[in-house]
């Protein structure tokens, strides 16, 4: 049995650092008092404005850092095609890109596809790897460094801004999707920090709000299918003050979203895939083995609390964000312990890893729909 390890954790990484709400968020607003030199602008009503066959080109800057230490025998994750696993690593990856975001009806009334695409093709990778400066040597970086997948997925929001994902796309393939890791999978569409995948801005406050007023949307979502033990998120916006963009009155709000810590371990489904292929005429001997190995297996993930800080430039006229800039740092260890497979003995690995983002969205076009 051969897992992408590498591939796996980077993405489980990426993609655990925050989340915004989905559609059962519970939500609350509170009003402040804010002292200014001007008036403060009347209270209104967010929302988005998404209009079918409509579109928005963000240009996204993109700069994470990316610090880890391997303990134990890091051949033991060494990929599919060949590459050596890194023992240490200090690296910061800097590109720029356009991402398109399209609008197309919901499946319901009050709610939209937004269709998402874009790549960084062409990472700026800089720093060390085992110690050696990476600069000028290319073929030391891991391929899942020098560029990222192609994005194009689609997700479903409401006027509000939040997320709605259909129960039933908890599941599939766990080592073919981030899909298959039920609650972690879907952190991606509400809002992932390190990835630049996903909708533009904050929930937003279900009543009307100026300079000074906070409101806050929490959500839990099943850490894996089916249910079990789940991922708490708190979301916390302020409007904190309105200012002039090319002549427009826009509002600056501040959100922290702050997730609970992540941890859990794929040994039970490891497990379970590998006495699928137990052969029927097993000897005692060999059960004995298969029973020993699976007692000691390991495939454990875990994600300190970690939160993002989020500043958004939101047209209240327009209704769509004309900038965001977002920050923030996540803590991840996976501790293994599973069979070589060439001699078959138990090999036990500890990766440490964290991950630091900072990623701006600036809104460079914008198109009509269909109305």
């Amino acid at each position: 049995m051969r897992i992408r390890t590498f591939t796996l954790l980077m993405a489980v990484a990426l993609v655990v650092a925050a989340c915004s709400p989905d559609s059962a968020s519970e939500g609350s607003s509170t009003t402040a008092p804010v002292a200014t030199t001007s008036p403060a602008p009347e209270a209104v009503l967010l929302s988005y404005t998404l209009e079918p066959g409509s579109s928005f080109s963000y240009e996204v800057d993109m700069d994470q850092s990316i610090q880890m230490e391997v303990e134990g025998n890091p051949a033991a994750l060494a990929q599919a095609e060949g590459e050596e696993f890194p023992e240490s690593m200090d690296l910061q990856m800097v590109g720029t890109t356009t991402f398109i975001h399209s609008v197309a009806d919901g499946p319901e009334d009050g709610t939209y596809e937004i269709t998402i695409t874009g790549d960084f093709s062409d990472l700026e990778v800089t720093g060390t790897i085992n110690g050696e400066d990476v600069a000028g040597n290319d073929t030391m970086i891991p391929e899942d460094f020098t560029g990222m997948e192609p994005i194009e997925k689609t997700i479903i929001v409401d006027e509000q801004g939040n997320v709605i994902t259909p129960e039933d796309e908890f599941g599939g393939d766990i080592f073919g999707d981030l899909g298959g890791m039920g609650g972690l999978g879907m952190l991606e569409d509400f809002g992932a920090g390190g990835s630049p995948g996903q909708f533009i801005g904050p929930p937003l406050s279900d009543e009307p709000v100026t300079v000074g007023d906070t409101w806050t949307n929490t959500f839990e979502l099943p850490m894996m299918p089916g249910g079990g033990e789940e991922i708490s998120t708190t979301i916390v916006s302020e409007v904190v003050s309105s200012e002039q963009r090319e002549g427009v009155e826009v509002f600056v709000i501040e959100t922290t979203t702050s997730t609970s810590a992540i941890e859990f371990d794929f040994a039970e489904i490891l497990i379970g895939f590998m006495t699928a292929f137990v052969p029927e005429g097993a000897t005692d001997e060999e059960l004995a083995e298969m029973e020993a190995l699976t007692e000691s297996l390991k495939f454990a993930f875990s994600v300190d609390p970690t939160e993002v800080d989020m500043t958004t430039w939101f047209d209240p006229e327009a209704g769509h964000a004309v900038e965001a800039h977002m920050i923030n740092d996540s803590h991840v260890v996976m501790d293994i312990a599973m069979p070589d497979e060439v001699s078959g003995e138990l090999v036990e690995v500890l990766m440490d890893m964290t991950i630091g983002s900072d990623v701006t969205y600036r809104l460079v076009d914008s198109t009509g729909g269909d109305a």
